[in-house]
């Protein structure tokens, strides 16, 4: 039965094959691709079935050749999701019957862009000051002199900007307290001048370089709460005295904030990755969470692992991502590739290279070796 269906600017075409001949018992299985307005396959698109209480059933991360499937569904109404940045977000509703096969092709479009008009008009001649300003007029105050950034080191961004396990010991040169001009705006972004709690004593000085960071709980492993480390940017101290220093924000990985705390600053620099070499399942480390407000990982996302330079793990090496079966362990089901971007000493930062499905915490990295 072939239906087609679409709305506003994204035109979605919505097969569903049943093949109950195939399947008499077991759950529902949805399998099938997407495709751009020209026909083309799409990889990396995020596809998450929920039930109709908005608990999620599946996920699955399209494939080289657009394809996905999702397995082991219970039946009833299943919201499907189709995600992509660039792209609008796509919603398909079916019915999952027990032991039958739905086949859906959706077509995802690009996402709006929005412009806006500047209409300039000239600005109207204001009278000469007088020579001899009033008696209760205030005098013009000079504009803030344009702060001077030295040149920061070239280094891997993603060894930065990624998530983090917070070492065993917290390390803080200062937080940030406000924007040192119109300090009424709460989130501050790349050339900001920021007024820093922390100075001379806390070991701040000019010219120095600090990564910004805050705290953010994760769901943890066995199901109770842990804590990440996120970055939000990097910084340089533009002046200091004793207890309170002036900031330059170098870059942003996203928005700062009032009360995020500065840590050192070591500049990773730029690695050609290792080739590809032969996955050790049996030193495989446990991915622990991706990054504040992610759960799971697809193509250029960060994530953390729970081995690091104690476990010879390097800047540079290549990871197999899998999963365990339980009733087989020596048959691992691959998932993608990933990157390690930074190291501590029990903990380390992928980027993931490659993901042929969702992959979220509890799953496995295994070190690739020559």
């Amino acid at each position: 039965m072939h239906v087609t269906c679409g709305s506003g600017m994204v035109a979605a075409l919505l097969i569903i094959l049943s093949m109950a001949g195939a399947f008499e018992t077991g759950p529902g299985v949805i399998r099938g691709e997407v495709v751009d307005d020209s026909g083309g396959v799409m990889p990396g698109v995020t596809v998450v079935a929920t039930a109709a209480d908005g608990r999620t059933l599946a996920t699955a991360v399209t494939d080289s050749v657009g394809g996905y499937v999702l397995k082991s569904l219970p039946p009833g109404p299943v919201h499907l999701t189709f995600e992509l940045a660039g792209f609008e977000t796509a919603v398909v509703e079916l019915m999952v019957r027990l032991g039958v096969e739905s086949r859906v092709v959706q077509r995802l479009g690009l996402a709006a862009i929005t412009e806006s008009v500047v209409v300039y008009s000239k600005t109207p001649v204001a009278p000469p000051r007088p020579l001899i300003p009033l008696a209760r007029e205030r005098p013009l105050l000079p504009p803030p002199p344009h702060q001077v950034v030295i040149p920061v080191p070239t280094h891997d961004r993603d060894s930065i900007c990624g998530p983090a396990k917070p070492g065993a010991t917290g390390e803080s040169f200062g937080t940030i307290r406000l924007r040192r001009y119109k300090a009424e705006r709460a989130l501050y972004s790349t050339g900001d001048e920021l007024v820093i709690d922390g100075g001379t004593l806390n070991g701040l000085e000019v010219g120095r370089n600090l990564v910004v960071r805050r705290y953010y709980r994760v769901s943890g492993l066995e199901g109770g709460s842990a804590t990440g480390e996120h970055s939000s940017g990097l910084l340089q101290i533009v002046s200091a005295d004793e207890r309170s220093s002036i900031a330059v924000v170098v870059y942003a990985c996203d928005e700062l904030m009032k009360g995020d705390f500065l840590a050192s600053f070591t500049p990773e620099p730029i690695r050609i990755p290792d080739p590809a070499g032969i996955p050790a399942f049996g030193a495989a480390a446990r991915i622990l969470f991706a990054d504040a407000g992610q759960t799971l990982g697809v193509p250029r996302r960060l994530m953390v692992i729970d081995q690091g330079t104690e476990d010879s793990i390097r800047v540079g090496q290549r990871l197999t991502l899998f999963r365990r079966r339980g009733w087989d362990a020596s048959k691992p089901d691959v998932v993608g590739d990933a990157i390690v971007v930074a190291v501590r000493t029990n903990s380390a930062t992928i980027r993931v290279e490659r993901a042929n499905d969702a992959i979220s915490s509890g799953d496995w990295a295994a070190p690739q070796r020559q």
